[in-house]
């Protein structure tokens, strides 16, 4: 009995202790999380600061992509008209022509006008101004002063000066005094202008055409975070000069706070300054202009506001964890003494009445099977959600490719409907009717909306439409040889408008605006892995610089690559069959170039064919 009490106390003293330190063990968790408390609070600005800061650049990013595939598509616009042969030939007059000479090019000209008018809906005008006096624009010159002085004009002359590689340039902000009164949506107002030059046969500057930029769109593309109610975005140039900004009042000031001059010197970043008597936090970002800079001006007020109410939501949330612990360290500690009064009181009536009762209580914790179960569930929502990601992500490429797809060329339009009218003007009713035809089944085809997936027999059915009209553009002097020895191949499917941006590739590169004769050659045959389709031409090739250019280009999925039509084809094959699928190219100068395209060898059924 006495071995038996000895060992009883033994156990009593070990839970008092294992109390005591529970107890320690709380008050020392409930000092970590204060101190804790005090840290997040501290650190609450420079998390609201930090976050604004990745929403200033994102909001930034975003701009600069609209702003940038604006400016490709002014600049390719504005390449078509200083390139064309019109324009030279009225711009290399010592003196504005003739009517009759003008008549005689203005009408190709104005086509082009007509174009950018239509699809660019970020140009608000389009000026043509030459050295020798001669000006124009897109509504040809209806709506400016006749007598209006544009080469004594400072922007007009810089868009003269002599350049080297610099092609595409910007005039920075200013007034379109040079409309009349009638064209109140531009008179008197700012804009924003690039240009590019006309040069002659020698480089020297014959005049530039300028793009006269829709300042309320540019602005458009500015949207507030959430965390800017009282920011400022806005751009400048190279000079300081506003240029784009919300408020148009302050277009065309210049920029003075301290440190403005290093925001050229790096890539990007961000420090605070103050500025309109107050200090903001600014971030700046470059463009895809070089001296163009884009600045986002952040009140240190506005980011103050914006941690008061953390600050407050973590001193309620200390208070609470504080009132908690207390509240746990007692429910712990009434847990733990509870069984051990029963025991003490059972201890004593021992020695009185010669009792020994102890009541059995099983004390099971089932918190940590509940916290297992909670996050085995948790991760399996974390995997769906991967799974529904990646099937979404996937869903939007394929989209992007249906609409890269559905695209017509305007420019293959455009040359299409030129050659039929001079078809028709010069009486070949055969061909006319042919090229109609032609043209009919390519948009057919192109806005079929029966499947992804076509036979080979029509893929190439269309691709010989297209290989009509592209060499009646070349006089019939381009040769198509097709070798197919197994026709059972015909019948294997393979995706849409598949084999067209390849030999639109050949005759684009291989054989350009050379005139001359010139072999195209398909075939297909059934190889180990597939289907192999083979697309040469006898143009003029690449060394194996380009070549490996090339590769690398529609290898690259993340990045901008030129041969846009290779890169989709390429991509488009290993999104529906795997990376052990795709294309390969061979070139050697002067000797043509080979693309390789491998597909699984599918039939109608879905199978394979033997």
């Amino acid at each position: 009995m006495k071995k038996m009490m000895h060992f009883i106390r033994n156990f009593v003293l070990e839970k008092t202790i294992y109390r005591t330190f529970l107890i320690y063990y709380l008050l020392g968790n409930m000092l970590l999380l204060l101190l804790l408390g005090i840290l997040s609070i501290r650190d609450s600005t420079r998390m609201i600061t930090e976050e604004v800061i990745r929403s200033s650049n994102k909001v930034m990013e975003q701009a600069a992509q609209g702003i940038s595939f604006y400016l490709e598509e002014t600049k390719r616009s504005l390449l078509v008209l200083a390139s064309n042969q019109s324009v030279g030939a009225i711009l290399r007059q010592d003196e504005i022509p003739d009517m009759a000479y003008l008549l005689q090019h203005e009408r190709n000209i104005s086509e082009i006008m007509q174009s950018i008018n239509t699809y660019q809906s970020l140009i608000s005008d389009v000026l043509i101004l030459g050295k020798n006096g001669y000006v124009n624009n897109l509504n040809a010159r209806s709506s400016l002063w006749w007598d209006y002085p544009f080469t004594e004009q400072t922007w007009a002359l810089e868009s003269f000066e002599s350049r080297q590689g610099d092609y595409f340039f910007s005039l920075g902000i200013h007034n379109q005094d040079y409309y009349m009164n009638s064209d109140i949506s531009r008179y008197g107002k700012p804009t924003l202008s690039v240009a590019m030059q006309v040069k002659g046969y020698r480089r020297e500057v014959l005049g530039s055409v300028i793009a006269n930029l829709d300042l309320q769109k540019v602005n458009s593309m500015f949207e507030r975070s959430m965390y800017q109610s009282q920011a400022n975005i806005f751009m400048i140039d190279e000079h300081r000069r506003i240029i784009v900004h919300q408020d148009s009042a302050e277009i065309g000031q210049t920029m003075h706070f301290a440190g403005i001059d290093n925001i050229y010197l790096e890539k990007s970043g961000n420090f605070r300054e103050q500025l309109f008597g107050e200090e903001h936090l600014i971030i700046y970002q470059p463009t895809v202009i070089e001296g163009w800079m884009m600045i986002s001006a952040i009140p240190m007020t506005e980011i103050t506001s914006q941690s008061a109410p953390l600050k407050s939501n973590l001193n309620r949330i200390l208070y609470l964890c504080l009132v908690l612990n207390v509240l746990i360290s007692l429910a712990v500690t009434f847990r733990i003494s509870r069984p051990l009064q029963g025991l003490l009181r059972t201890l004593n009536k021992i020695g009185t009445d010669d009792m020994l009762y102890i009541r059995n209580k099983n004390y099971q914790y089932r918190e940590i099977n509940i916290i297992g179960t909670k996050f085995k569930e948790l991760m399996d929502r974390i995997d769906l959600l991967i799974q529904q990601n990646y099937l979404t992500q996937i869903a939007l490429k394929e989209e992007e490719l249906k609409a890269l797809q559905a695209q017509i060329n305007p420019h293959f339009l455009f040359n299409t409907l030129q050659l039929l009218q001079t078809e028709i003007v010069c009486g070949n009713i055969e061909s006319s009717n042919r090229i109609v035809l032609s043209l009919s089944n390519l948009f057919r085809y192109s806005l079929r909306q029966t499947g992804e997936l076509v036979t080979l027999h029509t893929e190439l059915k269309q691709l010989n439409d297209y290989l009509y009209i592209m060499n009646k553009k070349y006089d019939d002097r381009i040769t198509v040889k097709q070798h197919i020895p197994d026709e059972d191949v015909l019948q294997v499917n393979i995706p849409k408008l598949l084999l067209q941006p390849i030999v639109e590739n050949c005759i684009r590169h291989g054989f350009g605006e050379d005139r001359r004769e010139g072999t195209i050659c398909i075939s297909a045959v059934k190889v180990k892995k597939g289907l192999l389709i083979a697309i040469g031409d006898t143009g003029e090739g690449m060394d194996r610089q380009e070549l490996r250019a090339l590769r690398q280009q529609i290898e690259m999925p993340d990045q901008d690559v030129g041969n846009i039509g290779l890169y989709n084809v390429n991509h488009r094959i290993k999104l529906n069959y795997g990376s052990d699928y795709g294309l390969r190219i061979r070139s050697r100068r002067q000797a043509g170039t080979w693309v390789y395209l491998v597909v699984p060898a599918r039939s109608r059924e879905g199978g394979r064919t033997e």
